[in-house]
């Protein structure tokens, strides 16, 4: 499945919870949204790596930098990196920290901010496929 298949399966979610109390009663909600969540966020970071491995980039020193090291190299904007620096630890929340997921945290991103993902997959595909 595609990163812009994982944001369908989260918008198609968000669009069905009429709250945060309607994400908390739902174990399948949740599990939904963490796991696609958790592979989009993934998605990026990987994306990210084979970008900066093609273009001869330093290599980061953790997943934060990695988005960080795209917007140096003109392949993202500031914009992106306001959203993907704290999904980058967010991610590492969902997968080592499974007793520490804010239900809230999860549920905003459902609701406000799938577009960030769309924005990263228009600039990669502006900045870097289309100039390969």
């Amino acid at each position: 499945m595609t990163l812009s298949e994982r944001v369908a399966r989260l918008r198609d979610l968000s669009s069905r919870l009429k709250s945060l109390s309607d994400y908390q009663r739902s174990a399948d909600s949740q599990d939904i949204a963490e796991r696609n969540l958790q592979i989009a966020i993934e998605a990026c970071l990987d994306i990210g790596k084979i970008i900066i491995s093609a273009m001869g980039l330093p290599e980061p020193q953790d997943n934060k930098n990695i988005f960080v090291a795209l917007v140096k190299a003109g392949m993202l904007s500031a914009k992106s990196l306001e959203f993907l620096v704290p999904m980058a630890g967010t991610r590492n929340i969902l997968v080592h920290g499974y007793d520490k997921v804010d239900d809230s945290l999860v549920y905003g991103i459902l609701k406000r901010h799938l577009n960030d993902f769309d924005l990263f997959i228009a600039e990669v595909r502006e900045n870097y496929l289309s100039k390969k």
